[in-house]
């Protein structure tokens, strides 16, 4: 590189005869130029080439571009440029330098370097994520940031493309020159997105420069759909921490938060900030918006602040923006300048150096805070002095200390402590300071009340009163003052509401009634609380045992027991165990059970018998259904040892055997029918019965197959036998029928129902009864063949022959009889109107002649006559009254019955002896009531005579002997009710265990008596039914046992006891009647006679005609019994009486129209709500000769005469 030997005085020369070549103007200038890339030793030029005339030697001055002697190779001799390098124009691009001749002239040279197209355009990363919202309009722009091509003019980045065709369609390019030679490059949105249907897109950006062939680099650009803005940015952290020297400069980075957002695009992008409002109003710090880098913004000091706290946000940007903010704490390390400051505060509720005694070990005592302007926490060393081991210290945070308790206190150890706190930083020179400070220890209360016993077992009578000592309670507390005051309380208990305690004194006592089959033992637990703060305690348990006493009636386990036995059940067999219960001890809970009527024993019962220990009922005779009762009501009795008792009802429904076959009444049935009646037509309806009841006791029907039974049918269920095919082909004849009845379970009637159906080919007329219903009455007592009436049909042709009778149905029980030539209705049974008020025959008129047959309905009223006086329950009975009872009591209710009906069962009452009018009946009530006093009267019993009077004729009576005691120990305090009689109406729909009256009895002389000493009891009267009704023995009230029917039993009577067991009483037991009317409801809907009902009626009949009767009973009274009928159907044809159910035809029938009818009568009460019931009336309309023959074909020219 020249001549670098030469002596340094040759150069220095060299060098100053350039300075003078430049001053006089020879001065050179060659410019050369090489391409980049080229091998080393390639040539770039000839110093020679810019000189006037050739020269040999140059000399190369210094020059500060020393890139020009490492880059190229100078030859001194020849002036040859060539490269030492392969050189680069993106590193250097030129080359200055000066050379000189050992002429003198100087050469100024530069050389420079050529591009060639080397570098490709390069995007400043391989991959954009960009997010475009789904709402940005078509021609939104998006920024990129271009490709650089390090080589320049065409060899530089010419532009860009999108390579994917599909892409092209949603989004184009947009570049413009910018700086630094490269292209500023847009993304246009060419359609609108939908992220719905395509939330991402990925394209290629190719950038390409101006060579041949061309470079290009690429850019794959992921694009993200927005959705909507529905999530704040969620920080990755809640607090963020850092720490920076206060000498650090301005910009330097602190730490960096990061959030994210849910959301999609602009609404999931996220902008940092500091909130200034709520932190670093100074401006101290600041936050690059976007990388969530906080910066140092002013220089900080740390003896000013030592700590920063900063409140960042982070906002999306969505249209509106969602925000969340996250906590920043940036400390400030400083150099050692400054000793470390100690400052306790402590934890007293008075802020005073106080300890409590009762102090657990850990407990924080107080708060230590240590503090250095220059250093940190962690850089200081706290230590604790004194306190005998008593205390300790616990860091809590960098320069936080809590000053502990760390054994257990005892202030009558020592109550005072002095401590010395020491804090040493670790600077240099190391700097500490101390404080000393005296701990005072309080007392607490730390004594527990003691009791003298933790345990106390007492006993007490369930009848003690309320109010009754239980227990005294005592504790005792060692402390003194409020820590030793005590107070009681119940802590818990099984009965929380059966006992009180004293606060101050510990006395329990009973709070409510006790009862022991309720709660046989009490517990609870008493607290003896101080009056320290915080209060000590301790507890007592305490258990009561209660004492049983006789107040309990036995319980059974149903009050009504329903339960079914087969007929004729083995003697001695038991079908039903009842069960009661007692809830007092075994000493008065051994239960007896009998059969009682009333609440008293009964013996004797004609069918059945009931262990008394076991309560098993059985049969004790035989039991025949279909002879006797098929349903018996049973009263049984629990008695306990102490005399209190409960009853239960048992009712015994006895299962029918099938011991009974089908009857038919009447036996035999003649009937005559058209040889041209239609198929369909109905002939007759027989009818069988059978005694026994539910399926054995359901009839059906068949026919006996025979030579023409093929021609009829019949109904298995009603009975009714029908045609169903024609008769023309038959001519006159009888068929002879035979029908058999089977029950339920397949047993037949012993002997058929003879059915004889005489076809009839001419029209013939039957004897004709004179009218359509006949109506007679008879008296219950009408001796055997008294003539009840007579009917007569009279036939219509002049044939001498005379009519015969028979009853076709309607006698099921054969009280009546016809004589067959007369017409005369008979008796031939015994009647009962009580059993049966009346009876609908149907009869049947007939020649011997002619088969054919008419029939009237026969109405018989048995009347009912006085046979049957009133009856009193019982024959005689007493009362006893006191001789205080004041003029116009109610003393006793007499009351007879009679099965007789009207005026024949309306009863009076009358006294045979009023005693000179000191006692008074009323004649409709039956009340005895005493209309003097009885003061004046030393008399000490009168026997009254009640005579029950009926209103028949003649009228009948019945006497009742009631014996009046009197007391005469009135004049004592005794026991008595408020009244001798209590009467109450209830209606029958009360339901059971509502409440019907209270009766009270009380001490005559007005003492106050305790209830828990009165017991109250029932007590039947004989020849009363069973009343159902059960006693509170405590209260008096009267409850309903089980439910009521007013048409089974309308009234009840019976006594009731009030017993006391105070002796001082002139008397202990006390009685009173009580006498229940039940009230009727419409319960009971009207029952038809029959569901279904036959007439029949002549076709010749004249309107408003009696067809029928329907009837219908209902068992309810006054309206609820009241019925009217209504048809429900034909009206056309009918008319029904709506008082007596009489049926009429309201025009002319005609059989030839009409053979039959079929109407649907309803029979409706008037009670409320209004009950009803429907049966069916068939009516058969019977043939009269009322129409000539016709011709069926006549020829249309020929005329006929018919004479």
């Amino acid at each position: 590189m020249g001549r670098k030997d030469a002596p340094t005085s040759l150069l220095r020369t060299l060098v100053l005869s350039l300075l003078c070549a430049q001053s006089f103007g020879q001065v050179f200038n060659l410019t050369l130029s090489v391409k980049e890339g080229l091998p080393a030793k390639t040539i770039v030029g000839d110093l020679g080439a810019g000189l006037s005339r050739p020269s040999t030697g140059f000399f190369i001055s210094e020059s500060r571009d020393s890139y020009v002697f490492r880059d190229l190779e100078i030859d001194a001799d020849t002036g040859i440029i060539s490269t030492a390098v392969i050189l680069d124009r993106e590193s250097r691009d030129k080359y200055e330098f000066v050379a000189a001749t050992l002429t003198g002239e100087m050469i100024r040279v530069n050389i420079e370097v050529k591009d060639v197209n080397d570098h490709s355009p390069v995007f400043p990363s391989e991959q954009l994520e960009l997010d475009i919202s789904e709402l940005s309009p078509p021609g939104s722009r998006f920024q990129l940031e271009g490709a650089k091509d390090q080589d320049e003019g065409e060899f530089g980045t010419q532009g860009y493309r999108i390579t994917d065709s599909e892409m092209a369609e949603l989004f184009h390019l947009d570049y413009r020159s910018g700086s630094e030679n490269h292209l500023n490059l847009d993304l246009v949105l060419s359609s609108k997105l939908d992220r719905e249907t395509q939330d991402f897109y990925s394209l290629t950006i190719e950038a390409f420069d101006g060579g041949i062939p061309a470079r290009t680099g690429t850019l794959q650009v992921n694009v993200h759909v927005l959705d909507e803005n529905d999530n704040p940015p969620v920080f990755n952290q809640t607090e963020y921490h850092a720490s920076v020297r206060e000498d650090a400069p301005v910009m330097s980075a602190v730490c960096q938060v990061y959030a994210t957002d849910l959301d999609l695009d602009d609404n999931g992008r996220i902008t940092y900030e500091i909130n200034r409002r709520q932190s670093d109003p100074n401006e101290v710090f600041s936050i690059n918006e976007t990388t969530g880098v906080v910066y140092l913004n002013k220089l900080l000091d740390f003896e000013a602040q030592a700590f920063h706290e900063l409140i960042i946000s982070a906002r999306d940007n969505g249209a509106q923006p969602e925000h969340s903010s996250t906590f920043v704490g940036v400390k400030v390390l400083n150099i050692n300048d400054n000793s470390p400051s100690i400052s306790v505060l402590f934890l007293s509720e008075t802020g005073d150096a106080v300890v409590s005694e009762a102090a657990a070990i850990g407990d924080y005592v107080a708060r230590i805070s240590v503090s250095d302007p220059d250093l940190e926490g962690e850089q200081v060393t706290v230590t604790l002095e004194g306190g005998d081991g008593k205390f300790t210290l616990k860091q809590t945070d960098d320069f936080l200390y809590a000053l502990c308790v760390n054994s257990e206190l005892d202030r009558e150890e020592q109550d005072l402590y002095e401590l010395k706190v020491q804090a040493s930083d670790f600077g240099s020179p190391p700097l500490s300071s101390e404080m000393v400070f005296l701990l005072k220890v309080s007392d607490t209360n730390d004594c527990y009340p003691v009791f003298e016993k933790d345990v106390h077992v007492i006993s007490i009578a369930e009848d003690a009163p309320q109010g009754s000592s239980l227990i005294q309670l005592q504790a005792r507390d060692a402390d003194e003052g409020a820590n030793s005051n005590i107070r009681y309380s119940i802590l818990r208990s099984n009965q929380d509401s059966l006992i009180s305690i004293d606060p101050e004194s510990g006395l329990v006592t009973t709070a409510a009634s006790l009862d022991r089959e309720t709660q046989m033992e009490v517990w609870f637990l008493v607290v003896a609380v101080d009056g320290g703060e915080p209060a000590l305690s301790s507890t007592a348990t305490v258990t009561v045992l209660v004492e049983d006493v006789n107040d309990n009636e036995p319980v059974f386990q149903q009050q009504l027991y329903n339960v079914s036995i087969p007929e004729h059940s083995d003697v001695g067999s038991c079908f039903l165990q009842v069960v009661a219960t007692d809830a007092d001890s075994p000493e008065f809970g051994a239960l007896l059970y009998s059969l009682s009527d009333g609440f008293d024993k009964q013996d004797k019962h004609p069918l059945f018998q009931i262990h008394p220990h076991t309560g098993e009922l059985c049969v004790s005779q035989d039991i025949d259904r279909d002879a006797g009762q098929t349903v018996h009501d049973i009263l049984i009795k629990a008695e306990d040892p102490g005399g209190l008792s409960a009853q239960t009802y048992v009712h015994i429904e006895v299962e029918d055997l099938n011991d009974n076959v089908p009857v038919f009444n009447p036996e035999e049935y003649t009937v005559s029918v058209s040889s041209h009646a239609q198929p369909g037509t109905e002939i007759v309806n027989v009818i069988a019965t059978d005694r026994d009841s539910g399926r054995f006791g359901r009839v059906t029907y068949d026919i006996v197959p025979g030579d023409m039974s093929s021609l009829f049918a019949l109904e298995k269920e009603t009975g009714m036998l029908i045609l169903t095919s024609t008769l023309t082909h038959l001519g006159t004849v009888s068929v002879k029928l035979s029908i058999t009845a089977q029950d339920g379970e397949g047993l037949t009637s012993a002997r058929p129902a003879e059915v004889t159906v005489n076809v009839l080919r001419s029209v013939q007329a039957p004897a004709v009864f004179q009218r359509s219903r006949y109506s007679f009455t008879v008296p219950e007592d009408a001796p055997l063949g008294t003539s009840v009436g007579t009917v007569e049909a009279i036939n219509p042709t002049d044939s001498v022959e005379s009519a015969s009778y028979r009853i076709s149905s309607g006698d099921p029980q054969s009280l009546f009889s016809v004589h067959p030539k007369s017409g005369l209705i008979s008796i031939v049974k015994p009647l009962d109107h009580e059993s049966q008020p009346y009876a609908l025959l149907v009869l049947q008129s007939y020649t011997d002649t002619s088969p054919v047959y008419s029939t009237t309905q026969v109405n018989i009223t048995i009347a009912d006559v006085n046979d049957n006086a009133p009856v009193f329950p019982k024959r005689s009975d007493s009362i006893t009254v006191s001789q205080n009872t004041p003029a116009g009591t109610v003393l006793f209710i007499a009351h007879a019955h009679d099965y007789d009906s009207g005026t024949n069962g309306r009863v009076q009452y009358y006294l045979r002896n009023s005693r000179n009018g000191t006692f008074v009946v009323d004649h409709n009530l039956g009340t005895v009531t005493l209309k003097q006093s009885l003061q004046a009267d030393r008399q000490q019993s009168y026997s009254l005579e009640i005579v029950a009077k009926d209103e028949g004729e003649p009228s009948l009576s019945s006497t009742l002997t009631l014996s009046v005691n009197i007391d005469r120990t009135a004049a004592e305090d005794s026991l008595a009710f408020e009244t001798l009689v209590y009467q109450v109406e209830i209606g029958e729909g009360y339901r059971k265990d509502s409440r019907v009256i209270q009766v009270r009895a009380h001490r005559t002389r007005g003492a106050h008596m305790s209830n828990s000493g009165l017991t109250y009891s029932l007590e039947a009267e004989a020849g009363f039914p069973p009343a159902p009704f059960r006693i509170h023995p405590k209260t008096g009230w009267l409850y309903l046992s089980q439910s009521l029917d007013y048409e089974t039993e309308s009234r009840y009577r019976f006594k009731v006891l009030a017993t006391t067991r105070e002796a001082s009483l002139a008397n202990t037991t006390a009685t009173a009647s009580v006498i229940v009317l039940v009230l009727d409801i419409n319960d009971n809907a009207p029952v038809f006679g029959s569901d279904v009902y036959y007439f029949t009626v002549s076709e010749g009949s004249s309107p408003q005609g009696l067809v029928g009767t329907v009837k219908a009973i209902d068992k309810d009274s006054g309206k609820n019994s009241q019925l009217s009928y209504i048809l429900l159907s034909d009206g056309k044809f009918f008319r029904i009486n709506s008082k007596t159910g009489e049926i009429i035809n309201w025009v002319a029938l005609d059989r030839e129209q009409h053979s039959q009818h079929s109407l649907k009568v309803m029979v409706t009460d008037q009670g409320h709500p209004r009950l009803n019931a429907t049966a069916t009336v068939h009516i058969l309309i019977t043939d009269v000769n009322d129409n000539a023959p016709t011709f069926t074909h006549l020829p249309a020219s020929k005329e006929l005469n018919v004479q």
